[in-house]
């Protein structure tokens, strides 16, 4: 994969007794926004943590900025900020008391000016500075945890679940703070998430895990690439005719006739393209109009787990 690498696994395998968490998993993190995505169980929650110096691996290396993710964890941990699924603050502290109080415990500026203006990046009312933490909603404390999250200005945000507990006008808010604050603030993120349809929306690349196991990387459309089969609709007259020639192409995975257009499953694309014009020839036929239908992450998902 293309891309500026700034976190990389290298053969890390992390048990827990006899259940292997990570099993010699290899990957990297690129600068930009990155998709962390796999079933439950995949060993996402586990790399996060080992990511951070939190455990330790059984055998490999992960490294995060050229630093080791372990034996030098408080560097790594002063370059990267954390925005966890459970959010837990000091619910009688008001939002600006609760961010004073983290940028002292990890030896940042606390500066008021800088704390609201932090506030009003991540687009927390105004109101809300000195109000208590217990009367925020969960878009609130959302936000207040990104805030925090961004204490000491991190070149890397992990965010677990960022929008598994909002509304849909919440979520859709968050999703937009993200691209945002990597193209204002050159902060690049880790997501974790199992709504593949937000992180198709603002992640750059992606990492599917199953099992401990790395099961594809890349951008979207290297994703596809690897896919096992590719649909197309072929508007094309007259149908039957070409239908037939098509059916015995070997790389046709399956064909049916809706209406006036062929929808057309292939396991090779550049052969079908090749081709088709070939078999529209020889059916006398015209060709209308050929698209193809575009997968998207679930359907991603759902193929790799398959093929694993």
């Amino acid at each position: 994969m293309d891309c500026e690498v700034i976190g990389e696994f290298k053969s890390v395998t992390k048990r827990f007794g006899s259940t292997v968490a990570l099993d010699g998993l290899s990957l990297k993190i690129c600068r930009g926004i990155n998709g962390l995505i796999g079933p439950n169980g995949a060993g996402k929650t586990t790399s996060i943590r080992l990511s951070l110096g939190l455990i330790k691996a059984n055998a490999g290396k992960a490294e995060l900025f050229g630093f080791d993710c372990w034996r030098n964890s408080l560097v790594v941990r002063s370059k990267v900020g954390v925005l966890y699924e459970k959010l837990a603050f000091y619910d009688h502290l008001s939002g600006l008391e609760q961010l004073k109080l983290m940028a002292k415990l990890r030896g940042v500026s606390d500066s008021l000016v800088e704390l609201k203006t932090l506030l009003r990046l991540v687009e927390l009312d105004e109101s809300a500075y000195d109000r208590r933490i217990g009367g925020y909603s969960a878009g609130m404390r959302q936000r207040l945890g990104l805030a925090q999250a961004l204490l000491g200005s991190p070149e890397l945000v992990i965010l677990d679940e960022p929008t598994s507990n909002l509304d849909p006008l919440n979520r859709a808010k968050i999703l937009e703070l993200i691209p945002f604050l990597h193209k204002e603030k050159g902060v690049s993120f880790l997501i974790s998430s199992h709504i593949l349809s937000e992180l198709e929306r603002v992640c750059d690349n992606f990492i599917l895990m199953n099992k401990g196991k790395l099961l594809r990387q890349g951008t979207l459309t290297q994703m596809f690439d690897k896919t096992m089969s590719t649909k197309f609709i072929v508007r094309v007259q007259p149908a039957e005719s070409v239908a037939a020639l098509l059916k015995a192409e070997e790389y046709v995975e399956n064909l049916s006739v809706v209406d006036d257009s062929l929808h057309v499953i292939v396991k090779d694309v550049g052969l079908f393209k090749q081709r088709l014009p070939v078999l529209v020839g020889q059916a006398r036929a015209s060709l209308d109009e050929l698209k193809m239908v575009e997968s998207d992450l679930e359907a991603v998902f759902k193929s790799a787990i398959e093929e694993a």
